[in-house]
């Protein structure tokens, strides 16, 4: 076994371990697997939490003190039509102290007249509960969608960063053709959240080579493939099923990149995501001093 094969899977084995046994944070910083000294940049680990008008009251009564990206509903229609409850969910951040890093705004169309309109009650409501970046998802483009398409998102976004201390970020979607692209927000130079579900490994890697300036978010998990399931993909996985996962981290940490990591594991892996963003913390972040 290769001595590099070997470290992976220390570095692996060392979240497991401290699932298992807890330490001081100081001797944490200095664990026999940590990669290279620590930080002058910490990075900033949170996780997503997907919150609905109606859960969430007993979503956030639950996270007191965990830092979190805020994902707004989903659906537009949704989130629009009981706009007069966000007052609700700002007042249940602050009432029960949760950290909000980042906040997802929901699926709209970034190309569209109405983006300041919608868009802009996400911004507010990011500022409102104290974070620093919005997340956008690029909609899926048209058969007839072209340059002018992208022009528009690009005018959208920068005309909505002028009026507001909030980072507008894009996030990378590869899934299928979109108005903008990861390599569209690269020629833009615009702020990036990074998803490494969607993008292939050696794309990621590349991204963050010659990018990281501009990555403001990280969207973590790991994605595996079963053999029983004939190779199918799963995704939103905790990040020790894939060393590539703990690879990032320790390049960002070279880079000295110091921006947000966002875990995304599967709903029911809960408990899971808040150990681990515990874990990696006090290994990359802050709590690792």
């Amino acid at each position: 076994m290769t001595a590099k094969k070997i470290n992976k899977m220390n570095r692996a084995n060392d979240i497991i371990f401290f699932h298992k046994r807890e330490r001081p944070a100081t001797e944490i910083g200095r664990s026999r697997f940590f990669s290279g000294s620590p930080a002058t940049k910490p990075m900033h680990f949170c996780i997503r939490r997907q919150i609905e008008y109606a859960n969430s009251d007993e979503r956030l009564s639950k996270l007191q003190g965990v830092p979190i990206e805020l994902a707004l509903p989903q659906d537009l229609d949704a989130f629009l039509k009981d706009k007069d409850r966000i007052p609700d969910i700002e007042r249940q951040v602050k009432e029960y102290q949760v950290p909000v890093y980042s906040v997802h705004a929901p699926d709209g169309h970034l190309a569209d007249g109405r983006f300041i309109n919608w868009a802009g009650k996400a911004v507010q409501f990011a500022e409102a509960v104290g974070a620093g970046i919005a997340v956008f998802h690029p909609e899926a483009a048209g058969p007839d969608s072209g340059d002018l398409d992208h022009l528009s998102v690009v005018e959208n976004i920068k005309h909505l960063q002028e009026r507001t201390r909030v980072v507008i970020a894009v996030e990378t979607l590869w899934d299928s053709k979109r108005v903008l692209t990861p390599d569209q927000i690269m020629t833009e130079s615009l702020p990036m959240v990074l998803d490494t579900s969607y993008l292939p490994k050696p794309e990621i890697t590349w991204v963050i080579e010659s990018y990281h300036a501009n990555i403001v978010n990280l969207h973590l998990s790991a994605v595996t493939r079963d053999r029983e399931l004939k190779g199918i993909a799963k995704k939103f996985q905790p990040v020790e099923r894939d060393n590539f996962c703990l690879d990032l981290l320790d390049r960002l940490q070279e880079l000295e990149w110091n921006g947000v990591v966002t875990l995304e594991y599967m709903p029911w892996l809960h408990t899971k995501v808040l150990e681990d963003r515990a874990v990696l913390d006090r290994i990359y972040g802050q709590g690792g001093g």
